[in-house]
Parts: structure tokens; C-alpha cells; sequence
């Protein structure tokens, strides 16, 4: 049986879905983010078959567009 993670404990991943709602944006908004490299891609783990992003890398990408001229 799974355990379950305490509510205080934060996944370092998220799906697609969870990191487009982390970004605030819609899953093909974000996709296109990905795309245009705004947002970092996913993490390459073999045998996984699905994409989880850092979200870490989440955080210091969104970090840098406030550096980014208007």
C-alpha cells in the first residue's frame, strides 16, 4: 500500500498538467512555453514513460522573466 506524503512534504516533480497550473497557465500555453524554451523541459528518466519537470528549475526559470525587459 502506498504511502501517503504529509501535507507539508512538496513533490521536487510535477506532471505536465501540475506544472502548467504551477506556472498559472493553461496545459497548451505551457506546452508552448516548453517549446520556446520560457520554461525548462522535462527530466529525462529512462524506463519512466511519462514527463515529470523539476520544479526547482520551475521556480528559477519564472525567477528569470523578472529580469527580462517589458
Amino acid at each position: 500500500m502506498p504511502t501517503k506524503l504529509p501535507a507539508s512534504l512538496q513533490p521536487r516533480t510535477l506532471t505536465t498538467r501540475q506544472a502548467a497550473e504551477y506556472w498559472g497557465v493553461s496545459y497548451p500555453t505551457f506546452q508552448k512555453l516548453v517549446r520556446e524554451g520560457v520554461a525548462p523541459g522535462p527530466l529525462n528518466v529512462p524506463g519512466l514513460g511519462r514527463m515529470l519537470f523539476d520544479r526547482e528549475q520551475q521556480d528559477r526559470a519564472i525567477d528569470a522573466l523578472r529580469s527580462r525587459p517589458v
